[in-house]
């Protein structure tokens, strides 16, 4: 039985320009590993509902869904991306149910409205910071962040002192497990990237029983 993700709730915020991102259309699952020479596809990239993928024999590729937190092992055939899980046509799949909080992880345009991640302007008018209640439930203790901006990060304990976690990061994929950093389990934390003047920011929490480590990447992720 999947656990509940504490302290959901919905957030709607007008966001700015900064971050922006042209109309598209919703990704659904992350490519978690990739194995195949002549796909364009590569690690934590994002696949959309219709999206198809050719393996040859041997060839292998690792997505997770977002709205079922379902991975997928598949090998060889040709894969055809939906909303919760794939069609595959001529090879293998095994399915795998991970924990992930499957709210947080449907991203609106702009990538602001359903993630909990809040866009604004500028960092001086604490009024505009968001609220201390999580929107996201990690259940890894050390976080797999993807962006699509380079930027400054810092993760810092809001529920009670703590030291923070503060590094740049490039555009794609930063993992904490590479880092050794892990988080406490039952802590909330916020997640404050900034680039180009302004910042994007959510609060989230660690589930009481997460590990640090590799943990499933679904388990773990934020989406800037």
């Amino acid at each position: 039985m999947k656990p509940v993700p504490y302290g959901r709730m919905g957030l709607v915020i007008a966001a700015v320009n900064l971050f922006a991102l042209p109309a598209m259309a919703q990704p659904s699952a992350l490519v978690e590993d990739i194995e195949a020479a002549g796909s364009e596809l590569s690690f934590m990239d994002y696949v959309e509902p219709g999206d198809v993928v050719t393996l040859a024999a041997g060839e292998r590729l690792v997505l997770g869904y977002f709205a079922s937190c379902i991975q997928e092992t598949i090998t060889g055939g040709t894969v055809t991306i939906g909303t919760k899980e794939s069609t595959v046509a001529g090879g293998t799949v095994r399915k795998v149910e991970v924990p992930c909080d499957a709210g947080q992880v449907e991203l609106a345009e702009g990538q602001a409205n359903n993630s909990g991640v809040v866009a604004f302007r500028g960092t001086g008018d604490a009024s505009a910071r968001p609220a201390e209640r999580p929107t996201l439930t990690l259940y890894g203790a050390s976080p797999l962040i993807r962006s699509d901006v380079a930027g400054s990060l810092v993760i810092e304990r809001v529920d009670r002192p703590g030291k923070a976690v503060e590094m740049d990061i490039p555009p794609g994929a930063t993992d904490m497990a590479a880092e050794d950093v892990v988080l406490e389990a039952g802590g909330i934390y916020r997640a404050r990237l900034r680039a180009g003047g302004g910042e994007r920011a959510l609060v989230f929490d660690i589930d009481a029983f997460a590990e640090g480590g590799d943990q499933p990447k679904l388990s773990r992720l934020i989406r800037f």
